[in-house]
């Protein structure tokens, strides 16, 4: 009887130590992917504020006014060429 009850025992344990080690494993796989997450939304988060500042520089109105006068070849209407509606 007593036998019966070490082997169960033994089981038991290795059965335990195999659970422990899978969960660890588990454990360490989430950690890497939240590390990779975290250094993504950090290189995301550049990206933006990058953006913004390239998007305060294109909306402001010296450059607007030089992209139609050079790339575009715009030029301001003179008093003839405006006309009134009414």
């Amino acid at each position: 009887m007593l036998r019966i009850v070490n082997i169960v025992l033994i089981v038991l344990v290795i059965v335990s130590a195999f659970s422990l080690i899978k969960e660890r494993y588990q454990s360490r796989l989430h950690y890497a992917r939240l590390d990779n997450l975290k250094t993504q939304a950090e290189e995301l988060n550049k990206e933006y504020s990058r953006l913004q500042i390239e998007e305060g520089t294109y909306s402001s109105n010296l450059v607007l006014q030089d992209v139609a006068v050079h790339r575009l070849n715009l030029v301001q209407p003179t008093k003839q060429n405006i006309v009134g509606i009414k």
